[in-house]
């Protein structure tokens, strides 16, 4: 048994009827070289059977404590993989379009919470005798770190790699009584004021840079006034950002758009402008966007802002929970040419990474701590109405990630892996997620959006690619 940790309790306690709070990494395939040309679904299920000894979030369930006095638990549990690993077909023709749809279909579903938080779909019949591998999982089991790894681990660098060995699962125990996790929130509820005080200066000194909490009545006065006591200086004031179509209360269906893109290419900006991938991912992000407010004659004279994750892992495991802070950053909707938007997203970026190592790169975890677990899901539930309330501004425009893969080519269970695209979750007031990950000399771009509020959300997808074609050819000068 272990504890969620403090940003996966606040993941769990802010779903609703519409807000879903997983992740998911969408692998296509090739099983050309499998016989008969295909991955069979009990092949797959023998596959994740051998790793699940690896992977802690496919074995561990949630369990809430009696009166919600504390953080809820996980707990050891059987995966049931007739019900967790499940076999679909694509209609013919099985075209990108048919795969995003269904994909966006799966993604809009929330997991079962009496069950460990994942579930995984071999999709068969795509064009070409392709197939595909959805794998979704909760938050709260995993950051973006923590997925990457549960994809390497699934997989491997050789087709038909030896059988692995010793990978036995104890034996799951009993769950706990209602009586012993009655006495853990009891024991949970007398610590709670003391770790909810131990992190407030680090928390107020970094209150106004903080998701959804910085746009509170009075943070920016106090974030800022405690950092000049700490003696903590910030390069940058922190941004505001407007009001777009996408920053509203969401639905519970999405969209989603996919796009890929040449590693090389992204390089090659990289090193001709003296910038990071990352600061090309923005601007690439910051391009497409712009292009889309402008076509509905939206484009907002501020620039919009975006919510980076930060992992703090360091060298520690990725195999499970969070370790993650986040900046607020502006993104240079507003400028026109290419490269001065990738040098307005460097310099942004920059600024923001100096200010988080500057004031508190934990003050989002600690200002998590300070909401009592009795208050977990009302306090995430109002933060994300008011996110949503049109009488304030939005916290953040839109939610951008970069996470780095594996550089080398993968097989799942002998079939070679062609892409692995990463799908994350939206919520009220931020109805749009733009996630990055690096493969096998490809960046591979997932655009999650709220159906409604962005109904041709492929659109920019595809406009990142042509964003980057943009800033190649002004490298190549």
């Amino acid at each position: 048994m272990r504890q969620v940790d403090d940003l996966g309790a606040m993941y769990l306690a802010a779903e609703n009827a519409r807000v879903s709070t997983h992740t998911a990494a969408l692998i296509t395939i090739d099983p050309a070289a499998l016989p008969g040309g295909r991955l069979t679904i009990d092949r797959l299920r023998d596959v994740v059977r051998e790793r699940l000894p690896l992977i802690p979030a496919f074995q561990w369930r949630v369990v809430r404590v009696p009166l919600g006095l504390d953080r809820p638990y996980w707990v050891e549990a059987d995966s049931d993989l007739d019900y967790h690993v499940q076999e679909i077909a694509l209609p013919s023709p099985g075209d990108d379009d048919l795969l995003r749809e269904q994909v966006a279909r799966i993604f809009s579903r929330p997991l079962d919470r009496s069950r460990p938080l994942w579930e995984m779909y071999l999709i068969q019949g795509l064009a070409g005798g392709r197939a595909a591998v959805l794998t979704k999982v909760h938050h709260a089991a995993a950051d973006g770190r923590a997925g990457a790894q549960m994809v390497a681990t699934l997989t491997d660098t050789e087709p038909h790699p030896p059988p692995a060995a010793g990978l036995t699962a104890p034996p799951v125990p009993p769950p706990p009584s209602s009586v012993s996790m009655l006495a853990r929130g009891l024991a949970g509820f007398v610590r709670q004021p003391w770790r909810a005080v131990s992190g407030v200066p680090a928390m107020l000194s970094g209150l106004d840079e903080l998701p959804v909490f910085g746009t509170m009545p009075g943070a920016r006065l106090v974030g800022a006034s405690l950092a000049l006591v700490r003696r903590e200086r910030r390069h940058t004031p922190v941004a505001r950002a407007p009001r777009t179509s996408f920053n509203r209360r969401i639905s519970r269906h999405r969209r989603i758009g996919i796009a890929t893109l040449a590693l090389d290419d992204v390089k090659f900006v990289k090193n001709r402008f003296t910038v990071s991938v990352n600061d090309v991912v923005m601007a690439l992000a910051a391009g497409a966007l712009r292009r889309w407010l402008l076509e509905r004659d939206e484009l907002p004279a501020q620039p919009l802002t975006a919510v980076v994750p930060v992992s703090l892992r360091g060298d520690r495991s990725v195999a499970f929970g969070n370790a993650l802070s986040a900046v607020v950053v502006p993104i240079p909707t507003g400028v026109d040419d290419p490269v001065a938007r990738l040098n307005g997203a460097h310099a942004a970026m920059l600024a923001a990474l100096r200010d988080l190592g500057t004031t508190a790169p934990d003050a989002l975890v600690d200002t998590v701590r300070l909401v009592p677990p009795v208050l977990f899901v009302q306090t995430a539930q109002l933060l994300t109405r008011l996110n949503a309330w049109p009488v304030l501004p939005p916290a953040m425009n839109v939610n951008i990630s970069n996470v780095p893969g594996p550089q080398q080519t993968l097989y799942l269970a002998g079939a070679k892996v062609e892409s692995v695209v990463p799908l994350a979750g939206i919520t009220d007031g931020l109805g749009l997620n733009i996630t990055v990950l690096s493969y096998c000399g490809r960046l591979h771009v997932g655009v999650v959006a709220d159906r409604d509020q962005v109904p041709d959300v492929q659109r920019i997808a595809d406009w990142t690619a042509e964003e980057l074609a943009l800033l190649v050819k002004a490298a190549d000068r």
